[in-house]
């Protein structure tokens, strides 16, 4: 153990060896407890950025995407779901796979899709709670303030 780590208490000790394990792991050969979190917070930042973030467009189409979602009915299910299917997914496991391997098993042996016109998945996939916010976001210089809530 370097001298520098001799004073620290067993946890911070700990906390060392597990950021220099999940280092090590994740391919990154240098040793993680030699930065401070702030440098390894940059450095992740950095290993992020991909192609897609040096388009000067892109954060305001992943923002206009991100509005999207959170006002998708589909989104509105899921998120009701969640508490529901997180429990089960606690308490047995192995049935959840089973029940998620055998509905997608279903789906590729029916293929619905094929049922669906392309106007039907269109309107399906556009449809949004509120069509007017999402054209005001479209619209909008600053793509990172808030969303606009109308009274009713």
């Amino acid at each position: 153990m370097p001298a520098e780590h001799e004073g620290l208490t067993p946890q911070e000790r700990l906390a060392i060896s597990r950021r220099a394990l999940v280092a090590q792991l994740q391919g990154r050969g240098q040793r993680a407890y030699d930065r401070e979190p702030v440098e390894e917070a940059a450095a992740q930042r950095t290993r992020r950025e991909t192609i897609i973030d040096r388009v000067p467009w892109a954060a305001m189409a992943r923002n206009v995407v991100q509005r999207w979602w959170h006002r998708h009915p589909a989104n509105a299910a899921g998120q009701l779901a969640r508490p529901l299917i997180e429990r089960y997914a606690r308490e047995q496991p192995a049935k959840l796979i089973a029940a998620a391997a055998g509905t997608g098993a279903l789906i590729v042996l029916i293929r619905p899709w094929r049922l669906l016109s392309i106007t039907a998945v269109l309107a399906a996939v556009l449809k949004t709670s509120d069509l007017a916010d999402l054209v005001t976001t479209l619209m909008h210089k600053n793509p990172n303030s808030p969303p606009r809530k109308d009274s009713p």
